[in-house]
């Protein structure tokens, strides 16, 4: 029988109902999937929890961040992945939700924890629906916290590092008339042959102040070290053999005896050894073994990831000793952090600082009941090594002749005045830049042309007045061939690192002893004794 018209157009309405249904449903279902697509492109955790705080969604970047499989996590309560100290704060980020749209400006941090336990510092921004659902994000700024972190310690490095600077100015102020007087006295005894121990004793103790006020001033700003190819062969097995004399220490030592010169400050250098050999000896009190290994080794400076790595020599220290605990170990750079009850906790940061200042790399491992293992790597140098004046035949130097002296400290200026004429020199002391200008320049105006001075001695800072660049730059445009030594209780400043190139003949940080002047200024002053003079009385020297 066939079937009336009005039934078959309702069947075949019913069909295309169906059909248009089933296109939608197939649809909304690619259109889900292709919107989750896109969320799981994301690279931030995108989520919905239901009103109880249980997860509903979760992109896969909670797994790439965090470890865990998502459809593990489903189901589960969020605050079971938050870190246990901030479980209440995320409670008041989740009831304060619904209170209104997040603000851009706003951020409210949350440690979450991963699969192996390790926190994650997420940013979060939820809200609730309208449903009591609540929908956002967490976005891991765990890299971003370290940096910040590293930020303000280097911010309070530098702190301290002006403080230190202006504290060991002062302080070698001191050194330098306490260090001038004790040794011209010490001089002055032994032609009658004399001696005091006392004498001896006082002038170690400054040696030792001016080795603390080197390790202040290596966290000072801008400090360069003064360097020059040498060898660390020699330099390592002074300074075991200094550090470890009478030590119930035992030093195995392997050195590459062909190994390339370095780069380096050699008396900074012989710092940073001995500040590590000390702390190894401290690490076995009852004695033991510090292999000490010298070697080629390429490296990639700190902060450089791109490029070949440089050549460079590294010195190992290898102790025997307890080690270093894990959560003391990320603190051991740290300026005064110390486990010791004595030591002032400025060793290892000083020696971080010089080596980085020097383009080298420190390298620290460690492990309780392993030892601790110290590597330093400096860059191979690609010049010639320079023969030392003080290890070569001492000539003879001119011990007369007229020297001016600028240095803001009165007391500078008598040490120094003393320490000079004792040595054979007539000396005019002046206290800044101005009057400097003023004397050299009235003395090479006067006939007498033994009255000319052949040295001058200029303090790099000057507190109130003109200072040394202002006074060699005035000096070297009346005299081109002017005779100057820079000299500055900031040992560590940029100008001792590069003197030549503002003017200077040479440089003297401040302590120095008698015998460190006098082979300075007999050598500029036989320098001058062979030029001819060169004023230029016309000169703009304004």
């Amino acid at each position: 029988m066939n079937q009336p018209a009005d039934e078959r157009r309702h069947g075949s309405s019913l069909d295309v109902h169906a059909e248009v249904q089933s296109r939608l449903i197939e649809r909304l279902v690619e259109s889900e999937k292709r919107h989750r697509d896109l969320l799981d492109e994301l690279p931030d955790v995108v989520l919905q929890l239901d009103d109880s705080g249980c997860i509903q969604y979760l992109n896969t970047a909670w797994t790439h961040d965090l470890g865990f499989e998502v459809q593990d996590a489903i189901g589960s309560e969020i605050s079971s992945f938050v870190h246990p100290d901030d479980r209440s704060h995320w409670s008041e980020i989740i009831r304060a939700a619904g209170d209104s749209v997040p603000s851009a400006d706003k951020e409210d941090i949350i440690r979450f924890v991963d699969n192996e336990g390790a926190p994650h510092w997420m940013s979060v921004r939820v809200r609730r629906l309208d449903s009591g659902e609540i929908v956002g994000g967490l976005v891991d700024i765990t890299v971003r916290r370290q940096l910040e972190t590293e930020l303000l310690r280097a911010q309070r490095l530098e702190s301290i590092g002006r403080l230190a600077g202006g504290l060991a100015h002062d302080f070698n102020n001191l050194l330098t008339v306490i260090l001038g007087n004790v040794n011209l006295a010490e001089t002055r005894l032994n032609k009658k042959d004399i001696t005091l121990a006392e004498l001896d004793i006082a002038k170690r103790a400054c040696h030792h102040a001016s080795q603390l006020t080197k390790q202040m001033l290596t966290f000072s700003k801008g400090g360069e070290p003064v360097r020059r190819p040498g060898s660390l062969v020699k330099l390592v097995q002074d300074a075991v053999d200094l550090a470890l004399r009478g030590s119930n220490v035992r030093p195995v030592l392997k050195i590459d005896e062909t190994a390339s010169a370095v780069e380096m400050d050699a008396s900074q250098i012989h710092q940073v050894l001995n500040n590590i050999i000390i702390n190894a000896e401290q690490a076995m009190p009852s004695g033991g073994i510090l292999r000490v290994h010298v070697r080629e080794q390429l490296f990639r400076p700190e902060g450089s990831s791109d490029g070949p790595p440089q050549s460079g020599v590294a010195v190992e220290f290898r102790d025997s000793g307890a080690g270093i605990p894990a959560e003391n170990l990320e603190h051991v750079l740290e300026p005064y952090f110390t486990t010791k009850e004595t030591g002032n906790g400025l060793g290892l940061t000083s020696v971080y600082w010089i080596v980085k200042r020097h383009g080298g790399l420190l390298e620290i491992e460690s492990a309780p009941g392993a030892g601790t293992v110290v590597r330093v790597i400096l860059p191979a140098a690609h010049r010639s090594v320079e023969v030392d004046a003080e290890s070569g035949q001492e000539e003879d130097c001119v011990r007369s002749g007229r020297v001016l002296v600028m240095d803001d400290d009165e007391n500078v200026r008598a040490s120094m005045e003393a320490m000079l004429e004792e040595i054979g020199f007539d000396v005019v002391s002046v206290a800044d830049g101005e009057e400097c200008l003023q004397a050299y320049i009235e003395a090479a105006e006067e006939e007498d042309l033994s009255k000319a001075f052949g040295v001058v001695i200029l303090d790099l800072t000057i507190a109130g007045g003109r200072d040394g660049v202002w006074a060699i730059d005035r000096l070297k445009k009346f005299d081109p061939n002017v005779q100057a030594v820079v000299v500055s209780g900031y040992s560590n400043a940029p100008i001792l690192a590069d003197f030549k190139s503002h003017g200077f003949e040479a440089m003297l940080p401040k302590p120095f002893l008698l015998q460190d002047l006098e082979r300075v200024v007999g050598e500029l002053m036989d320098k001058a004794a062979d030029q001819a003079p060169s004023f230029k009385a016309d000169s703009d020297i304004s």
